[in-house]
C-alpha cells in the first residue's frame, strides 16, 4: 500500500503538524526562488535581458534555486537528525532501480505526447509545439549547460524535493497518498512559465515519479528516470526541432 507508515510512527501532536507544515513550504520552493532571484535581478538589471528569455540566465537560476533549497534540505535535516537515506538516496538494489527507471522513460514520453494530442484538438488555444524554455538554447554551450541545470534541478533537487515533502505527509499531515496528489498539482503550477500544457504534462509526470518512490522507497529509480528523460527531451530539440 501506498499509504502503509514506516514501523517506527512519529508523535502526531499539532505542535508536529506545523512543523512539518512550515519545513514544507521551506522546501516548496517559495524561499529559495525567492533568495535565487536577487543575484538574478542584479545581474539583468540595465542590461535589457528578460529572465526568461536568456538559456544562460535560465540556467543559472534553476541552478541557484537548487542550491538555495538543497541547503535547506541539509538544515532541515541536521535539525531533524534524519539523514539523507532516510528520503531513499541510498544504493541498495541500485542496477535493479536504475533499470526500474531507464523503463519508465517510454511512459513519460507517452505521457507527454498523449497530453499534446488533447490540447492541439481540444484545447487549441492553449497547444504548444515546443517547450517555450527550449527556445531560449541557442548555441552548443548553451545546450550543455542547460543539460547540466536540467539534471541538477529536475533529477537530483526535485526528486529530492519531492521525497522530503511526500515523507513528511505520510508521517503527520494525512498521508502520502494526499501528499502524492497536492505536490503534483504543486509541482505541475510551478511549470507555469510552459503554459496549460507544460503545467498538464509535469503533475502527471510528477504523479508517475511519486507512485514510483512511494512504491519502491528509493530515489534512484526516479533521478534517473527524471534525468535521462530530461537528456533526451532537450537533445531531440536541438537536433530534430525545425529552426
Amino acid at each position: 500500500m501506498i499509504n502503509s507508515p514506516p514501523p517506527s510512527v512519529p508523535r502526531k501532536s499539532w505542535l508536529d503538524r506545523v512543523q512539518a507544515l512550515f519545513e514544507i513550504l521551506l522546501m516548496s520552493g517559495l524561499v529559495s526562488g525567492f533568495l535565487a532571484s536577487f543575484p538574478l535581478f542584479a545581474l539583468v538589471e540595465g542590461s535589457g535581458e528578460s529572465l526568461v528569455g536568456d538559456a544562460r540566465i535560465i540556467a543559472l537560476s534553476l541552478l541557484l534555486e537548487s542550491a538555495f533549497s538543497l541547503l535547506i534540505l541539509i538544515l532541515i535535516l541536521r535539525l531533524r537528525g534524519e539523514p539523507f537515506s532516510s528520503l531513499g538516496l541510498h544504493l541498495d538494489r541500485w542496477k535493479f532501480q536504475s533499470a526500474l527507471g531507464l523503463g519508465l522513460i517510454p511512459f513519460l514520453f507517452f505521457v507527454n505526447v498523449v497530453v499534446a494530442v488533447v490540447f492541439k484538438y481540444y484545447f487549441p488555444e492553449h497547444y504548444l509545439e515546443e517547450n517555450p524554455l527550449s527556445k531560449t538554447i541557442r548555441s552548443p554551450g548553451q545546450l550543455v549547460l542547460f543539460i547540466f541545470a536540467a539534471l541538477i534541478a529536475g533529477a537530483i533537487k526535485e526528486e529530492l524535493q519531492r521525497a522530503f515533502i511526500l515523507n513528511r505527509f505520510r508521517d503527520y499531515l494525512g498521508g502520502a497518498v494526499v501528499g502524492l496528489v497536492v505536490w503534483s498539482l504543486a509541482f505541475g503550477a510551478g511549470h507555469y512559465v510552459q503554459g496549460y500544457q507544460g503545467i498538464a504534462t509535469t503533475t502527471l509526470l510528477g504523479l508517475l515519479f511519486g507512485i514510483v518512490y512511494l512504491k519502491t522507497r528509493s530515489l534512484i529509480g526516479p533521478i534517473v528516470a527524471h534525468g535521462t528523460y530530461n537528456t533526451i527531451a532537450l537533445l531531440a530539440y536541438w537536433f530534430f526541432a525545425p529552426r
